[in-house]
């Protein structure tokens, strides 16, 4: 007969006592849900996501395409910047919760967007573009999606749809009705825009680098810098060499108000080519390209202006 099994009362309490330490832990197990997954990527980017950002702008067609661009900080604020064949032209800001942006960089994850390649082309020509970016911490990657490409993922063209339906980018762009079909009126209300973001600087002193491509006299097209003061032309100066400059071949463009009088003057003639860049930050023009007439031959200007340095 066997000996009865004999348990000490510690050694019985200690038992009881894991055992109900053991049914609360599997109790209180974590469910792995979707929603836990999704979080999951949203908890790993956090602390990247301070640095974050995602861009998407759509480019240029043969027709009517919408061109704009759109940026979105971690924070939610949203940029958006309207070039052509959109309702607004300009630039406009908008915000939305920052859980809304670790949703969209949910997406980016879904899609393995830093596995992508980074372009897609071929198919046929004349079709806009769609370019994606995203930025996180030291991560960084730009798609470029053009629409005639046979290997794109619909994946992808459902990634940048969502990027517009986040920031309701529709507010901006509008209705083919309301979209500006007239590339002078899109250049009258960029000028009007910019205008006033230079004006609003007050700058009236200043320097900046000026050049000029033309069917001209080859002083006319050398690379000079221009300081301005009180508003007036203080001195022209030369890039590249020691010789001095014939101010009187720079006179038209020798201060931003000027070149601004170079656009007004291109949209009343209605030139049949004009292309205007302007700085994001103090709203000067960077780049005039403007063909008065394509039927005439050698009357093209070209104007570049850079490295604008306000002055005490």
């Amino acid at each position: 007969m066997r000996s009865p099994i004999v348990i000490g009362t510690g050694l019985l309490v200690s038992l009881i006592f894991n055992a109900q330490v053991l049914a609360q832990s599997t109790v209180q197990l974590p469910q792995l849900t979707a929603q836990n997954s999704s979080q999951q990527i949203f908890n790993k980017n956090t602390k990247k996501l301070r640095s974050g950002i995602i861009t998407l702008q759509r480019t240029a067609c043969f027709g009517a395409c919408p061109i704009y661009k759109i940026t979105i900080f971690p924070d939610g604020r949203v940029v958006y910047e309207g070039e052509r064949f959109v309702k607004v032209v300009g630039k406009r800001t908008a915000k939305i919760s920052p859980q809304a942006v670790r949703r969209l960089v949910a997406e980016f994850d879904k899609v393995n967007y830093f596995s992508l390649p980074s372009n897609y082309q071929g198919g046929p020509t004349d079709l806009p573009s769609a370019i994606t970016s995203l930025t996180l911490g030291r991560q960084q990657k730009t798609v470029n999606h053009y629409f005639g490409s046979p290997n794109a993922p619909q994946a992808l063209t459902a990634l940048e749809n969502k990027i517009d339906a986040v920031v309701n980018s529709q507010r901006w762009i509008g209705s083919k009705n309301e979209q500006t079909p007239n590339p002078n009126d899109s250049n009258s209300t960029q000028l009007k825009v910019n205008r006033q973001l230079w004006n609003q600087q007050r700058l009236t002193n200043y320097r900046f680098t000026f050049s000029r491509s033309c069917f001209c006299v080859p002083k006319a097209t050398q690379p000079v810098v221009i300081t301005v003061r009180n508003g007036q032309v203080a001195s022209i100066t030369p890039v590249n060499n020691n010789e001095p400059v014939d101010a009187e071949l720079f006179r038209q463009y020798n201060s931003i108000p000027k070149l601004f009088g170079i656009i007004d003057d291109a949209i009343a003639k209605k030139a049949s080519s004009l292309t205007i860049k302007y700085d994001p930050k103090f709203g000067y023009p960077t780049q005039i390209n403007i063909d008065y007439n394509q039927q005439v031959a050698d009357e093209e200007l070209y104007l570049s202006i850079s490295n604008l340095e306000p002055l005490k």
